[in-house]
């Protein structure tokens, strides 16, 4: 059985008057990484079975460069960081 995931954006919320209780800050592994997608999935049905009001950024979330430092490419994260400012 399919469950159907409703994940709306910032953007969409506030173009509907709305603001949701919570900001999910689903990051770049778990937007790309097979097990971290799993994870994230797994907590948008906990929010939308509590019928908590959550908004994720979407393509306005940019990456951070956790995962270039996990993998040990220390000199690619001040690169990644200066999109933030």
């Amino acid at each position: 059985m399919s469950e159907t995931l409703i994940v709306p954006t910032m953007a969409e919320m506030l173009a509907s008057g709305q603001q949701p209780e919570v900001l999910f800050w689903v990051g770049c592994a778990g937007s790309f990484d097979d097990r971290a997608k799993k994870i994230t999935k797994a907590f948008v049905r906990i929010l939308n079975r509590a019928n908590v009001p959550f908004a994720v950024l979407g393509t306005e979330e940019s990456c951070t460069g956790d995962p270039a430092k996990r993998a040990g490419n220390e000199f690619f994260v001040p690169d990644a960081g200066d999109d933030e400012h």
